[in-house]
């Protein structure tokens, strides 16, 4: 239990152990892009408990780049104010916090919207020009700025899941002929400007991560990704999947999912911090992973969802309401379905009253 408990530095930032919160969506939590009450509650109870790092959810970095219409926002000044009381809460129980900025791309999904975006035509969405290109790197670098002014420790950019960025990086999906197609080199190169935009306008302690997969187009080409993002100057790798459902091959008895093994194998070749995920959940596969020192985080997603006390249960040696994997899961439609958080709530309403 000690290495899951130890510390270690993202950048300059003192991560108090090596559990995170990784970015998962709280729909139905706020509506049109504003941080609300609710939100906030839902981030303390987790930072309380002792989490080492926190990644707020996928935030838009443009309203017509949403994946649901009550995703948060950070595409105009006005978010400031609402995300920096958010962090300041979760601030006041020592827990850094980045904010995961994101563009959804093809997969955009915004009511009575249809002039959607990608890399190139793809399926149902038409190729950015040159000019719009230069907009979005534009975007990110402005959301990047509202993260810093609201007081986020740094932000992860989202290159993963099939998003926007990740379509560029995809040969299934980029057929471009300029600059930002074609050569490896040339379908990385948005995420690479994208880091010495961010850099440039913070500062040199404000953390700047990036989610990627393990399988974007081969794992041989994510790791070399990673090799590149870490020359770049990125602080940390988020490893989970790309736009290419194809899984890598694990070994027959390697006791994780293949996702976890893809971030194990990049970790291996980057001396920068990786966040593992996927399937995560009971104190052994923790201590599989952290104290062989097979990835320097685990991400805890549904586990977190289904006990907002895990941290201090894991730590405490405590009985853990592990998730019961519902399919699908109830957080999709809305946090209080959950059946461990309904429990949990039902035992508080009975101690109120007696």
């Amino acid at each position: 239990m000690t290495k899951i408990f130890s510390t270690k530095k993202i950048n300059q930032t003192l991560i108090q152990n090596r559990l995170v919160l990784p970015p998962m969506v709280t729909f139905n939590y706020s509506k049109e892009g504003f941080v609300n009450d609710r939100k906030i509650d839902h981030y303390y109870q987790i930072a309380k408990n002792g989490i080492g790092l926190i990644v707020l959810e996928a935030t838009a970095i443009h309203p017509l780049g949403r994946l649901s219409d009550c995703q948060l926002g950070i595409w105009d000044d006005q978010f400031i104010p609402g995300l920096k009381q958010l962090v300041d809460t979760v601030h006041q129980e020592k827990v850094p916090i980045v904010v995961q900025i994101h563009h959804a791309g093809q997969k955009t999904k915004v009511t009575g919207f249809n002039d959607i975006v990608s890399a190139s035509p793809y399926k149902n969405a038409r190729g950015l020009s040159y000019g719009e290109v230069k907009s979005l790197i534009h975007d990110f670098k402005e959301a990047a700025i509202r993260a810093y002014k609201a007081g986020f420790d740094g932000v992860e950019i989202h290159g993963a899941h099939g998003y926007l960025l990740t379509q560029f990086f995809s040969l299934k999906s980029n057929q471009r002929k300029d600059e930002y197609g074609g050569s490896f080199e040339n379908r990385i190169r948005i995420a690479k400007e994208i880091y010495h935009e961010v850099r440039t306008h913070t500062s040199p302690n404000f953390i700047i991560g990036i989610r990627m997969g393990c399988n974007e187009n081969s794992l041989e080409e994510s790791i070399l990704m990673a090799k590149e993002f870490e020359k770049t100057g990125y602080d940390y790798l988020s490893v989970s999947s790309g736009l290419d459902a194809s899984e890598i091959e694990k070994p027959k008895d390697f006791p994780y999912h293949w996702i976890t093994y893809g971030g194990i194998l990049i970790q291996k070749q980057v001396t920068i911090p990786v966040i593992g995920v996927y399937g995560i959940r009971t104190e052994a596969q923790i201590k599989g992973l952290i104290e062989s020192d097979l990835l320097d985080f685990v991400a805890l997603g549904r586990t977190q969802l289904a006990d907002y006390n895990f941290t201090k249960h894991l730590k405490n040696h405590e009985e853990i309401l592990y998730c019961l994997q519902c399919q699908p899961c109830r957080w999709r439609e809305d946090g209080s379905l959950c059946p461990r958080q309904r429990q949990v709530n039902q035992k508080k309403s009975k101690l109120k009253i007696s």
